[in-house]
């Protein structure tokens, strides 16, 4: 594989892309489940992860050298492979419209009102497409440019708006909400977590085995992106208010002030959401390509462009917030758990039944 990344730079793609996720997208969900008691579900759905990882890190371990998809066929058969990538490819179709569909709200609702969703949704796919038709390393470039002022706004906003929290407000516990509600809050965290498994399908683009060390340290790194908005926005807005709000996360920004003339830096978060909707898109667009075996950039490029059409299509499609948010709760986190835990215990127990299995983990 020529330009493999680094585990740094892997690390950054996945904190940038999954970072989103975990930082933004499910918050809303965490706190509507669990109320104040929303953090708890954070550190149980960090917990039940760490046994999944860990066989996660297991079966990358056998696909070093070459990738998942190569693996299939050579110890099954193409057809084999093609249904295992069709299924990894519509999870990634699906994330990937969620992610589009999630940034062009939050864009039309919040700053640029008056511009047509169509022309923001092109902007947005335009330059994710621009970087997702190359290498791997190119989108790792991009991560590692963009994530550095992204954490540093994190902190900005973080540390900004202590004066304006009340960490009263996240206690007392297991007052309002009981065991089942914390159980289905962690399943959000569980299901978001779980994205790291993409792993299996680049482990070959890195120049290192991904250890259980590393992993564990990014999903540790995912955890407090989780769990810091998510007690800020319960200790700024409470939980009631809290979960009556789309953006909690982001609309810490509109309360932040920088002494007393500098007021409005909420455009700071624009660079935060965008950063993260750029890498993620990029990424899904790239690893579609993988899977489904575009080898030739122009493949690539028209196997993209029509994925990006698709997205278009369904951004504008007449689907209503209550039940775009119904589908994130009951299907999409839900399903991306139950999705990784199925796909990774299965291609372990490929593992163990091949023959050629410990062969390739020689190579």
């Amino acid at each position: 594989m020529k330009n493999p990344i680094s585990v740094s730079q892997f690390f950054f793609i996945f904190l940038i892309s999954t970072g989103l996720s975990n930082h933004v997208l499910v918050i809303p969900l965490l706190i509507d489940a669990a109320g104040r008691d929303a953090w708890i579900s954070v550190f149980i759905g960090f917990f039940i992860s760490i046994p999944i990882l860990l066989l996660m890190v297991y079966v990358t371990k056998h696909f070093k050298s070459i990738s998942i998809f190569e693996w299939l066929e050579t110890n099954y058969n193409k057809a084999f492979r093609r249904i295992i990538a069709v299924l990894i490819s519509i999870f990634l179709f699906i994330t990937g419209f969620i992610t589009l569909k999630e940034t062009v709200t939050w864009t039309h609702e919040t700053y640029l009102q008056d511009t047509p969703m169509l022309v923001v949704g092109i902007s947005i796919l335009a330059t994710s497409l621009y970087i997702s038709y190359g290498k791997l390393n190119v989108i790792a470039i991009c991560a590692g440019v963009l994530l550095p002022f992204v954490v540093l706004f994190g902190l900005l906003v973080a540390i900004g708006t202590i004066p304006n929290k009340n960490y009263s407000l996240i206690t007392p516990v297991l007052v309002e909400n009981g065991w089942v509600d914390v159980i289905n809050g962690s399943i959000f965290v569980f299901g978001s977590l779980l994205e790291i498994f993409l792993l299996i399908m680049i482990q070959h683009e890195i120049t290192k085995r991904v250890t259980f060390k590393h992993i564990l340290l990014l999903s540790f790194f995912l955890f407090i992106l989780t769990l810091g908005p998510l007690i800020g926005s319960i200790s700024v807005f409470g939980a009631d208010e809290a979960g009556r709000l789309r953006y909690p996360a982001f609309l810490q920004w509109r309360i932040l002030s920088i002494g007393q003339y500098f007021n409005h830096v909420d455009f700071l978060s624009i660079y935060q959401w965008l950063s993260g909707s750029f890498i993620r898109l990029a990424l899904i667009l790239y690893l579609i390509t993988r899977a489904l075996q575009y080898k030739k950039k122009s493949q690539r490029i028209i196997a993209q462009a029509v994925i990006c059409i698709l997205y278009l299509m369904l951004v504008l499609a007449p689907i209503s917030d209550e039940l775009f948010s119904v589908f994130l709760k009951n299907y999409f986190y839900p399903g991306t758990g139950v999705f990784a835990v199925v796909m990774i215990l299965f291609l372990t127990l490929l593992i163990k039944t091949s023959k050629n299995g410990m062969e390739t983990d020689e190579k």
